[in-house]
């Protein structure tokens, strides 16, 4: 769904759940306020970070985490796994071949970028694969069953 602001269709959003979320729809408010015309200078100084857009979903005992990364390779991103999050990161460099000097609007982003996603109980650190294909990184974490950490306590009667 999209509205239309200033002549340009901007996505519309949903209220903000988290920080990132509040950066987020702060950096699309800003941005929208950039593309009316007498703004139009200033609209480099409204350059998003790349946060790659992701799918989080449990499905058949897996926790399965999918980034989309265009023009990145396997060796520009990272995973790491501490405590009950797992971090991905990495960093897309800008290509300076273009032969052409008259650039108009350049819409391709790069530069660092770092997302987290909360592990659930019981994911199985151990076991987690990742794969790289067509700009899309697939993460699979297996989620063993948590056993309850809660005990009951029986109660006796007193004297």
């Amino acid at each position: 769904m999209t509205t239309e602001t200033n002549g340009k269709n901007v996505p519309a959003r949903t209220r903000p759940q988290g920080i990132s979320d509040l950066r987020e729809e702060i950096d699309r408010l800003w941005e929208t306020m950039l593309a009316s015309p007498p703004w139009r200078p200033f609209q480099s100084l409204s350059r998003r970070r790349p946060l790659p857009a992701m799918d989080v979903f449990e499905k058949d005992g897996q926790l399965h985490i999918r980034a989309e990364l265009p023009g990145m390779t396997d060796k520009d991103i990272q995973i790491e796994i501490d405590k009950d999050t797992i971090t991905i990161s990495g960093e897309k460099k800008e290509e300076h071949e273009a032969k052409e000097e008259n650039y108009y609007e350049s819409e391709r982003t790069y530069g660092s970028f770092r997302r987290q996603v909360a592990l659930p109980a019981g994911a199985d650190k151990e076991h987690v694969q990742a794969q790289f294909k067509d700009g899309v990184l697939k993460i699979d974490v297996p989620v063993l069953e948590a056993k309850p950490e809660t005990k009951r306590i029986e109660i006796k009667p007193g004297p």
